[in-house]
């Protein structure tokens, strides 16, 4: 297996040698990196975009619009189980670049598709490409971030993923309200992001994760890259001393029974579990439902209206979560976010359903859409990518983070499901669910999520396990 291994990062990435420049090796990572949240942000735009004209041409009923915009979500929590195996097994690099391979192929059979159950297929495809992507990125880039601006650092998965969906917007403006081109044209150009940044990993050769170099037993090669990556002496010296006071099992000498038991004894794991109910509160408080059906929410305006209202709902939202991404996070620390983000978030969605019980006209519940956006992205949108890969064990990282995040995207992907019938049930509804999941998630960050801000990954793990973190968390 280490030979595998070694012959594989001498094509993907061993051999890097970017060594400065006007950016670092951390900067430079972060940006060429940005295709799988732009990508994800861009499906969210297309499905939001093109629900209308896609629900026409099909003459899909309330149920199966909810399947078509579940189902590929689904399959994309089952499919990244694999792709976290990958991650531990051969590298970050490797999955990155399958993953936006995927993504490429999910907008050709999208593009080309014949009929729904095609496109739903493209859009499982392409789902898988985009989660994947997305959670290999934030393991990557907290693996290796500098402590003091990891939270900035992995967030910016956020942005990236707000410019996708305000990207996806404004094309959707332009290709289809002005009828330039039809919905299909509009879903194939969502390729070039994933290929542009497939060749840029590539040409530029970013180096391996120093923390799965390590978990490997190359330990040469993952102080260097440290040493790269990190311009404080004494960051560097702090992790070098936890990996050698770790002692864990190198996981060359593993056997395929030893790594199943490893996934099997993640439940048994603090900072496994802590994760899995960050993922649950999350894929519970209803952004999955609020940005899928944004338009169809808002009964009475025309398509052309809405679209125009939810262009100016996801620039607000854009806004909103900048102070987060780049103060907030590294300065306040994770835990606050969370609690201001759930707390809004269920203000929101309670103001909406008693103004939509109590017939007021639509700009209002508009108003509070908006506002729920501006909430959503003050905490839950950013804080989570950072947080919940943080507290993981080193050695199981890839796998723990796409295990931990399946119950989260599966209540999700049960709540966009069933929206559109709650809807038809009653307009109320759907707000009142998602205000009362946001109150949930509130309590879950209040009493079990302890602060993590400026904390070595090695440290972070280790205070959640013994549990001492929670303590200076509330305090």
């Amino acid at each position: 297996m280490a030979d595998a291994i070694d012959e594989r990062s001498a094509l993907l990435g061993k051999s890097s040698r970017y060594d400065g420049g006007y950016l670092s090796l951390v900067q430079l990572a972060r940006l060429i990196t940005f295709a799988s949240s732009f990508s994800e942000g861009w499906d969210i735009s297309i499905f939001a975009m093109i629900i209308m004209p896609v629900r026409a041409e099909f003459g899909l009923t309330g149920m199966e619009l909810g399947l078509l915009a579940s189902l590929p979500a689904a399959c994309a929590a089952l499919g990244i189980l694999g792709m976290g195996c990958l991650a531990d097994m051969f590298g970050r690099k490797p999955a990155l670049l399958i993953s936006y391979t995927l993504c490429c192929i999910g907008c050709m059979v999208m593009a080309t598709s014949p009929g729904v159950l095609m496109l739903g297929f493209g859009r499982c495809i392409s789902s898988i490409g985009v989660k994947s992507g997305v959670f290999c990125n934030s393991v990557y880039m907290s693996e290796i971030s500098p402590a003091g601006c990891r939270g900035s650092l992995v967030t910016v998965e956020e942005i990236y993923l707000n410019l996708g969906i305000l990207a996806g917007t404004f094309a959707a403006w332009f290709m289809m309200d002005f009828e330039m081109v039809t919905w299909r044209h509009y879903v194939s150009v969502g390729i070039i992001a994933p290929a542009a940044s497939f060749a840029l990993v590539l040409l530029v050769q970013l180096p391996e994760s120093p923390r799965f170099l390590q978990m490997w037993g190359r330990s040469a090669e993952a102080t260097a890259i440290l040493r790269r990556a990190l311009d404080d002496e004494d960051e560097i010296e702090r992790t070098l001393e936890a990996w050698k006071s770790q002692h864990e099992q190198n996981m060359t000498s593993k056997t395929q029974r030893e790594h199943v038991n490893d996934l099997l004894e993640l439940t048994r794991d603090k900072g496994f579990m802590l994760a899995t109910y960050c993922w649950i509160a999350r894929g519970c408080s209803g952004m999955s439902v609020i940005g899928t059906y944004f338009t169809l929410f808002l009964v009475g305006w025309s398509h052309g209206t809405a679209l125009k209202v939810y262009t100016a709902a996801m620039i607000v939202k854009m806004i909103s979560i900048v102070p987060s991404v780049l103060w907030l996070i590294d300065h306040f620390g994770r835990r606050p976010l969370f609690l201001i983000s759930a707390l809004g978030c269920s203000a929101c969605m309670a103001t909406a359903a008693v103004l939509q019980f109590m017939k007021f006209p639509v700009h209002m519940i508009a108003i509070c859409l908006v506002a729920y956006f501006m909430a959503f992205s003050f905490g839950y949108g950013p804080v989570v990518w950072v947080y919940c890969f943080e507290i993981l064990p080193n050695e199981k990282r890839g796998r723990a983070s796409m295990i931990s995040s399946f119950p989260g995207d599966l209540l999700a992907g049960l709540a966009v499901t069933f929206a559109p019938r709650m809807q038809e049930a009653n307009a109320a509804m759907p707000f009142t669910v998602v205000a009362v999941m946001n109150v949930a998630g509130f309590a879950i960050f209040y009493w079990f999520c302890p602060e993590t801000k400026g904390m070595l990954l090695e440290v972070a793990h280790s205070e959640v396990s013994k549990g001492s973190a929670c303590s200076k968390g509330s305090a």
